[in-house]
């Protein structure tokens, strides 16, 4: 019984280790309790009516994140605790401390006092290897609670860098082909690179901190936003200009392009399935959208060529994709 007890109670430390090696230094990995609390989290707030339901939705990643910190510190006081427990008997106690017979309420008051470095000291270990294990306790609260000191302002940092990248973006109101055809009608190259910029910024960011999907900000300063305007600037600029009359958008198209695709990538896992039935066609009518509204600035910069299958599915991709992130965050997807 004390076997499993000190079994259970490593499990539980490693646990912890790996998801918060996970969750703080590990790029684009994402720690299975944050995960959970994530997913607990969004079930519950979109089962709520659809004012609060909005409302709870844009707490759950705040509250993923007070929620996985303090699964830590609970894991951790826990699993040494049941590290403890065989070997209470061999402790030292203050002359005025009791416990009242309970073993559990001793291991769970060392394993406490020591994780939060407090060091009262009315309960201690006698022997030399339960000494060392305090000292890896107390050393490993420290380090847990350093990491999570460190690691809520730079994701509040991130957040702050993302939902600008966002509205650099949205304040261009490239959503519509007319709108983002006038924006390619005088210096193309240099929109075309600041929205690409934005793009590979807003990637790095979720990559670094998944959990940032979870947050709900409005649409405009979310990765929604620099999705759709950027796409919509991709789209003219692939579909709705001459490459042998402009070769250099064409170019900056393709890098945009590049950036563009690993960022949907991003946002599919996290939206989850996508219906791209028919899209194709409908991807076919954006083309022709894009090519009209070049067309009304300047008939000679219209690209005449078939954009192909593989473009089209791509452009359709996207559309579902945007579609799926809108709907799974409550947000409206513009037509």
């Amino acid at each position: 019984m004390f076997l499993l007890s000190q079994l259970a109670g490593v499990a539980l430390l490693l646990l912890v280790a790996l998801d918060a090696f996970q969750t703080v230094l590990l790029p684009s990995a994402r720690g299975v309790l944050n995960h959970t609390w994530v997913r607990l989290l969004w079930s519950g707030a979109r089962s709520l009516p659809t004012g609060l339901g909005r409302r709870a939705r844009s707490s759950v990643g705040p509250l993923s994140i007070v929620a996985t910190v303090a699964s830590w510190v609970a894991l951790l006081w826990v699993g040494y605790a049941l590290i403890y427990l065989p070997d209470v008997g061999t402790l030292g106690y203050s002359s005025d401390v009791r416990f009242e017979g309970s073993n559990w309420v001793a291991a769970l008051y060392l394993s406490g006092t020591v994780l939060t470095t407090l060091g009262l000291g009315d309960v201690a270990a006698q022997s030399d290897g339960l000494r060392l294990l305090v000292v890896l306790e107390s050393a490993g609260g420290l380090g847990i609670f350093t990491a999570a000191l460190g690691y809520l302002p730079a994701i509040y940092t991130v957040v702050s860098e993302l939902r600008t990248s966002a509205e650099a973006v949205s304040d261009l109101r490239a959503t519509t082909p007319e709108r983002a055809a006038a924006l390619l009608q005088d210096d193309p190259g240099t929109v075309i690179e600041a929205v690409r910029r934005d793009v590979l910024a807003t990637r790095q960011h979720l990559l670094r901190f998944p959990v940032l999907h979870s947050f709900h900000p409005p649409a405009e300063q979310s990765v929604l936003g620099v999705v759709e305007g950027a796409t919509m600037l991709w789209a003219v600029a692939r579909f709705g200009t001459s490459g042998e009359r402009h070769p250099g958008v064409q170019r900056a198209a393709e890098a945009l392009e590049l950036g563009l695709h690993r960022l949907v990538d991003d946002c599919e896992r996290h939206a989850g399935r996508i219906d791209v039935e028919d899209g194709r066609a409908a991807a076919r009518e954006q083309v022709e959208q894009v090519r009209r509204a070049v067309g009304q600035h300047d008939s000679d910069r219209v690209g005449r060529h078939d954009p192909g299958d593989r473009a089209l599915d791509d452009l359709a991709r996207t559309n579902a994709v945007l579609r799926a992130y809108a709907a799974k965050h409550d947000y409206d997807f513009p037509a």
